[in-house]
């Protein structure tokens, strides 16, 4: 979910008196995820976030704020995307949202230059959900690990019941109200030898739009089904499985990982700034900014925000009900992250080969999985980043006769 704005047109959304300090200029949002609840109306053994049995909600004065400090920072410069995460945003009362959308869209040039997006379990979608979806354009997609004995082996609820067949009734929900969508399925060991049941899965299902999410050690999932070492060699086969089929079919799944090692191959200038650097909101401050539910705000990996630390002490970085944005450059704690963020940021790009292509890991993922923000390789981008690119230059030089030996 990390949209690539660096190549928007700029536009002035914003008639506010800009704080935004001249050294730091010029930095842009491209991604402001909101917490509306922690709440999850179902637990995912895999899940990173805590708090999630958590039913208080965000409160209009925050939300206020928070687009206060947003439009006043300067940082709007171009479209920009909510993301309303953290949690199942659909556990929150539609009316909750009929609410927030109106005051988000009081401000200027909003209602035209803002793209809502849901990530969502998909059990709670209905008609109504969907009348308001629709009405307002926003984007969604369900979290769905393929057929019910993969996704119900993980994704379930309280009661330790499956939560499959409730997922598929709100992809319906969906298709009947002729809403765009895609799906995003995390990649747990269970899945791995079941790579052409999940393909025909989807086909089956007329998704054409696929994120792969390995399944990650994060937050509060402190392991992965995945081995490290063994585990490689099983996700490199899942991948390539997956998108043989899909090539065999005239590619028409539109799988995330792999549609941005192609474009990284061929149009590598649409993800790179003007000085040719690549356009990471992971790594660059304030690119993304994360707000829980109680005005607590982050930068970097939304997956930090609300997790505790021993190293960091925390990784919120201020409150939106009393600290301007950029305050928090001020916050000692801000600076270290900032500090290794940037140190790890030159390790991989000193080390590297597909460094030109992410702009480096993201630093969630450097943290939980090797400890500190100041490393570089990680499971997650051999598996999402480097692997896949892999996959993709391997069959262009197969079409091209450059590499005899087939995929």
């Amino acid at each position: 979910m990390k949209p690539s704005l660096s190549n928007a047109p700029k536009q002035e959304l914003t008639d506010f008196e800009i704080d935004q300090p001249d050294e730091l200029r010029p930095l842009s949002l491209g991604l402001l995820v909101i917490q509306p609840s922690p709440f999850c109306n179902i637990n995912c053994d895999y899940c990173y976030l805590p708090d999630r049995t958590d039913t208080r909600r965000m409160e209009f004065a925050v939300l206020q704020k928070t687009l206060e400090r947003v439009f006043s920072s300067g940082l709007v410069q171009h479209p920009f995307t909510i993301l309303w995460h953290a949690g199942e945003p659909l556990a929150v009362p539609l009316r909750w949202y009929k609410e927030a959308f109106e005051m988000i869209n009081t401000y200027p040039g909003a209602k035209e230059n803002i793209q809502h997006s849901f990530q969502s379990n998909g059990t709670l979608l209905n008609d109504a959900w969907c009348e308001f979806i629709k009405g307002n354009q926003v984007e969604i997609g369900l979290s769905i690990d393929g057929p019910a004995h993969i996704h119900d082996y993980h994704r379930k609820t309280r009661k330790g019941e499956g939560t499959h067949a409730k997922a598929m009734k709100g992809l319906e929900t969906l298709k009947r109200h002729g809403i765009p969508h895609g799906v995003v399925s995390v990649v747990s060991n269970e899945a791995l030898d079941h790579a052409d049941e999940i393909y025909d899965f989807y086909r089956e299902n007329d998704i054409n739009g696929v994120g792969l999410n390995i399944e990650e050690v994060e937050g509060v999932n402190r392991a992965s089904s995945l081995e490290v070492q063994k585990g490689e060699e099983k996700i490199r086969n899942f991948l390539t499985r997956m998108y043989m089929r899909n090539k065999a079919d005239g590619f028409p799944i539109h799988i995330r990982e792999f549609e941005t090692a192609r474009e990284n191959i061929v149009q590598p200038e649409i993800n790179l700034h003007p000085d040719g650097s690549f356009a990471n909101l992971e790594v660059e401050p304030f690119s993304m900014i994360n707000v829980d539910c109680f005005g607590n705000f982050s930068s970097f990996s939304p997956e930090l925000l609300g997790q505790a630390t021993e190293k960091y002490t925390t990784f919120n970085f201020g409150s939106m009900l009393s600290n301007q944005i950029f305050d928090a450059t001020q916050n000692p704690v801000f600076q270290r992250v900032l500090e290794d963020i940037e140190s790890g940021n030159r390790k991989c790009a000193e080390t590297c080969e597909f460094f030109q292509y992410c702009g480096g890991a993201s630093p969630s993922n450097k943290y939980y999985e090797n400890g500190t923000f100041d490393s570089a390789e990680t499971m997650h981008c051999r598996s999402m980043i480097q692997i896949p690119m892999e996959i993709v230059l391997a069959d262009f030089e197969s079409d091209l006769g450059l590499n005899p030996e087939p995929l």
